[in-house]
């Protein structure tokens, strides 16, 4: 009898564990924010999941997406499922891809995972309720990111990437949670579902303004989006719209085909140790370096001004030089 009682014990205890999981929505269309989404539920909730119809995103009609999660509004809170979302906007995403120092698609997404996960731990570590607390006792601030973790059995995550990579730098991130990664998780796991659906339908609504039947799938391969994007081109700020990755080759082929303005920027003046050289040493009379240490040293003269060469008639008329010192 003991035995019984401590497996039902160990089964209830099981039942009000969490598990969560994560999809996105618009990885690789040209047009739009790419979403993260994150849905998270205790393990018994999970067959009113399955009962509700929780599919992948991607093959249910808009209208079906929008009663699902109109579902998951209606039965939020600790004892349903809740959810939460991350959206790169297409400026966001095109700024870190074409910035100095360039960030990977998957750096950006890794990032963006992250957030939404430690946006779960602290909702889950601010409820403190006993009946979730299973491995830890409630702390006076209403819970820490370590009894969060002791809340949730597993976080699965749908990738299109390594799997194996991916859980390794996510467990290197929480080691006090576990990870299922795969591909096509959306389609194995309700909760990675529901996760989808949060992010497809936020996506959605910020594509409401575009006419589909306009602009197409957005995809760069679609010739309806390449169409769209032609007639939205702006010789001098690129595309009217701010729903456009610059980053994506697609929008730099038609840029470059639609002859838009091309843009000489000046290079601003960097830190003496940035190990990059002035803008006014290019064109100090004095060009040669030498080898100190295996690297070339430039030698600079003090004071040296600026040439004007490809500056602006307006700060050559009025012999406006750039300084490092007051």
């Amino acid at each position: 009898m003991v035995a019984i009682h401590q497996q039902e014990q160990h089964e209830e205890e099981e039942d009000v564990r969490y598990i969560a999981g994560i999809d996105e929505a618009g990885r690789g269309p040209v047009l739009g924010s790419m979403v993260y989404g994150i849905a998270w539920c205790k393990k018994s909730f999970v067959p009113s999941l399955k009962t509700k119809g929780f599919a992948d995103s991607k093959q249910l009609t808009p209208d079906k997406r929008r009663e699902l999660m109109d579902f998951m509004e209606k039965v939020r809170g600790p004892n349903g499922v809740d959810y939460a979302s991350d959206a790169l906007s297409a400026r966001d995403i095109g700024a870190r891809m074409l910035d100095s120092t360039r960030s990977s698609l998957n750096e950006i997404a890794f990032e963006s995972t992250c957030r939404i996960i430690e946006e779960m731990l602290q909702k889950l570590a601010k409820m403190g309720d006993d009946d979730v607390d299973v491995h830890a006792e409630k702390s006076k601030e209403g819970g820490s990111a370590s009894e969060a973790m002791a809340m949730i059995d597993t976080v699965y995550v749908d990738t299109l990437g390594d799997p194996r990579r991916h859980k390794d730098r996510l467990s290197g991130k929480f080691p006090g949670l576990s990870f299922v990664v795969e591909s096509k998780a959306d389609v194995k796991y309700p909760v990675v579902s529901a996760a989808s659906i949060v992010a497809k339908v936020e996506r959605d609504e910020e594509l409401e303004s575009l006419a589909s039947s306009v602009v197409g799938s957005g995809y760069p391969g679609d010739e309806r989006t390449k169409s769209w994007l032609l007639s939205q081109v702006d010789p001098i700020f690129g595309f009217k719209t701010h729903l456009v990755r610059f980053s994506w080759q697609t929008s730099k082929t038609i840029l470059e085909e639609s002859k838009a303005v091309e843009v000489s920027w000046d290079c601003e003046d960097e830190d003496n140790d940035s190990g990059q050289q002035k803008l006014w040493s290019t064109y100090s009379s004095n060009k040669k370096s030498q080898q100190v240490g295996g690297k070339a040293k430039k030698k600079r003269s003090a004071g040296v001004e600026s040439s004007g060469i490809g500056r602006h008639s307006f700060f050559r008329s009025r012999k406006l030089q750039k300084i490092d010192a007051f």
